[in-house]
């Protein structure tokens, strides 16, 4: 195989995944699969801000 088929391979296989991931971090019913592939989307498109988790307060305990 030449290194052009490979790259072109590796190309179409890295925009699938990332269109997978904003397809579904759009679409997604629950909010924790939304949250997931925004992170992973995060990781694999560089310069892109992450927007803050939002703390849920039943998980982190009573208050004093």
């Amino acid at each position: 195989m030449t290194i052009g088929l490979l790259s072109t391979i590796a190309a179409v296989f890295y925009g699938g995944t990332v269109s997978i991931l904003a397809l579904t971090a759009t679409f997604a019913r629950r909010g924790t699969l939304r949250r997931e592939a925004r992170s992973t989307l995060a990781v694999l498109v560089p310069g892109r801000a992450v927007e803050p988790q939002q703390v849920d307060r039943t998980a982190a305990g009573p208050s004093s």
